[in-house]
């Protein structure tokens, strides 16, 4: 099985620190994003191998210095994960045209021929610690018992805050939780149940919903695969949940690491030595 890490954003909103840092190396405490988000992908051990980290693709930029930027930070991030020993052969740096989720998504799909495959993604802008095995095994079992397509991982919000997030409704059909209902960032809901930035997908069932162009995954797949009865729920809690996506929100997460010491990090992983460049 394989992983898709969609991080193609530019990190605009978190800027200046992106003006020299890429958003996936950005620290906290001491500890580089993608490794929070790789801790995670890799409790489900050699099962998810390869893992393709997305970003941003330099030739998408019309400004020469976001050019010249965009590409520092490609040979940064490979670079990093080429020399880290746990990451070695496990993850690929790609070059994605920035087409939000849905487009990204349909772009490393024909580019490394997934169409076949189901996989696993992940948001690389967020910082939680989720259990990746139990939610593989209950989208088998919801692919067995209802011929799912795609099962999302999602947690209660505070209701101040759904508008921030993909809200579901969830209704229990033959022992599974079956979303009846999915808006991308409501104004109001009776639910509270939002998109962790973690879901399953079978490639061959959704692929033709995937748009071309430049659309988020939320706002063209979750929706029809509703319609179908074909998109289940992974309820789960979650002990933290942290979007690094702004300044305010990146320094929330150096405070409570920090402060409270409410979130433990992954540990720091070796540099390999003695391997060629």
């Amino acid at each position: 099985m394989k992983a898709i890490i969609l991080a193609a954003g530019k990190g605009t909103r978190l800027r200046p620190l992106t003006y020299g840092i890429p958003k996936p190396l950005l620290p906290v405490k001491g500890v580089p994003v993608i490794n929070w988000v790789v801790r995670n992908i890799s409790k489900a051990g050699p099962t998810i191998n390869p893992i393709f980290l997305l970003v941003p693709d330099g030739a998408m930029q019309t400004d020469n210095d976001e050019k010249k930027t965009a590409e520092i930070h490609f040979e940064a991030v490979t670079n990093y994960v080429r020399f880290i020993k746990e990451f070695a052969g496990l993850i690929h740096t790609r070059k994605a045209p920035q087409k939000e989720t849905g487009g990204d998504l349909r772009y490393i799909i024909d580019e490394e021929k997934l169409r076949g495959e189901r996989i696993l993604v992940a948001y690389g802008d967020n910082i939680t610690d989720i259990d990746i095995v139990a939610l593989l095994e209950y989208h088998d079992i919801c692919r067995k018992k209802l011929n799912v397509a795609c099962t999302v991982a999602l947690f209660e919000v505070p209701k101040k805050d759904i508008s921030r997030f993909g809200i579901a409704e969830v209704e229990k059909v033959s022992g599974c939780d079956i979303i009846k209902s999915f808006v991308e960032k409501p104004a109001s809901s009776t639910s509270t149940l939002a998109n962790a930035g973690y879901y399953v997908l079978e490639v061959s069932d959704i692929y033709n919903l995937l748009p071309e162009g430049k659309e988020k995954v939320e706002r063209s797949v979750f929706p029809a695969l509703v319609k179908d009865g074909k998109l289940a729920a992974f309820v789960t809690k979650l002990p933290f949940w942290i979007d690094i996506g702004d300044t305010e929100s990146y320094l929330k997460a150096e405070e409570l690491v920090l402060m409270e010491g409410t979130i433990i990090p992954p540990p720091m992983t070796d540099i390999k030595t003695g391997g060629k460049s």
